[in-house]
Parts: structure tokens; sequence; C-alpha cells
């Protein structure tokens, strides 16, 4: 679920600077995920593209590829103001984000 390689070479072999890292990153991407609901619910298309972004960025350092797609393609939904999408989309997005989460159950 997580391709660890590029956070590995950024911490250098440091176990609590890589550890330290995804913490931050659940930590965000939960916060995004709580507010990207409140955009999908109220279909703010704006918002919506910038939680997802925010989110396909995070999930792209952290190497969670499924993850960094899926905000992809509701961001890019988003821009195109597809609000038949945006429900379909984020759940599938909240999924793949909880099976990430469950791996690391202790960040």
């Amino acid at each position: 679920m997580l391709n660890l390689e590029n956070l590995q070479q950024v911490a250098d072999g440091d176990k609590a600077l890589l550890e330290e890292l995804l913490s931050t990153f659940f930590q965000s991407t939960r916060e995004d995920i709580l507010n990207l609901k409140a955009a999908v619910n109220n279909q703010q298309a704006a918002l919506i593209v910038s939680f997802a972004h925010r989110i396909k960025g995070g999930a792209a350092i952290v190497g969670a590829d499924q993850l960094a797609s899926l905000a992809g393609d509701l961001e890019h939904s988003g821009q195109q103001a597809e609000p038949e999408r945006y429900e379909r989309l984020f759940f599938e997005l909240q999924d793949s984000f909880k099976s990430i989460e469950a791996l690391y159950p202790n960040l």
C-alpha cells in the first residue's frame, strides 16, 4: 500500500524521523479528508479541488500510489464540475486511506 523507498531516502536510515514523517502524513490527511467530506457534501468544487490536491501531494510523497490516483481523479472531477462523481470518488479515496491506516495502527 505504501512504497516507503522515497521516505526512507529522505530519513537516511533514521527510523524516528521516518515515523514522524508518516505520522504527519496521517494526521494531515485525516484533517484533509474531514474537510473534503464537507466540501463533497456541499458540492463545493473549488474546495474539493484544493483538498484533493493536498491529499494527492501527501500521498505521492509517502508512496501511497492508489490514494494519490484517487485524489487526482477527485481533483479533476472538481475542476470539471462533475458533481455526480464527487461522492463515489470520495468514498473510494476514504476507503483507500483507511486501508493504509490499518497497516500503521500506532500512527
